[in-house]
């Protein structure tokens, strides 16, 4: 159903306060780990969450709000229901390689294996010649202990991007798992911290 002028009105001032809360306080690729928020930015971006659910009344199907809301529940550490809000949006807009990614990050903040690898090769489909994208599939694969599609794909992420720091990180743990033939951990933050301890075992 069309908006009426007053409630399209409303719906713009609303997105835009809610966004300007949430300005450089949820992680993006510049900023994927951020530290937990203290008491006060949690009030700010429940705050938010607030806003977005009215923008979301007056507009259900706003797929650039639930992919903000998603990202605010990434930020409180609640990938759970990040996931849940990532895979609405991707419903509203498929063709969006950013919330495909997301969706399969959080699924991998999770676990999901399955999720994520689905998202993640989602992602490609959307822009194949996307390194960043590859080096993601590669991690859902390795994650899920498939190790030899880790290797296709972060090999096709280096091609694309050979300078890229990121895929050249993935693609040496990678080799570590492969070379050593231990099961990787299941999570990603399970993952990195393995890494900061044995890199170079």
């Amino acid at each position: 159903m069309a908006l009426t002028e007053q409630h399209r009105l409303e719906h713009n001032r609303i997105f835009e306060e809610a966004s300007a809360l949430i300005k450089n306080e949820i992680p993006l690729h510049e900023r994927p780990r951020m530290p937990a928020p203290g008491w006060f930015l949690r009030r700010r971006l429940k705050r938010a969450l607030a806003l977005f659910d009215r923008v979301l009344e007056l507009k259900p199907e706003n797929w650039p709000a639930m992919w903000l809301v998603g990202k605010i529940h990434q930020r409180l550490g609640d990938f759970n229901t990040a996931l849940s809000w990532f895979e609405r949006a991707y419903q509203e807009n498929p063709s969006q390689p950013d919330v495909a990614r997301e969706a399969s990050m959080c699924a991998m903040n999770t676990g999901r294996h399955d999720v994520a690898i689905v998202f993640a090769h989602r992602a490609t489909q959307i822009e194949p010649a996307n390194a960043g994208l590859h080096a993601n599939l590669a991690l859902a694969y390795l994650q899920a202990g498939r190790i030899s599609d880790a290797q296709a794909s972060i090999e096709r992420s280096i091609a694309g991007d050979p300078a890229d720091k990121i895929s050249q990180t993935i693609r040496a743990i990678i080799k570590h798992f492969a070379t050593n033939g231990r099961t990787p951990p299941t999570t990603t933050s399970a993952l990195l911290d393995y890494w900061l301890k044995n890199r170079g075992a």
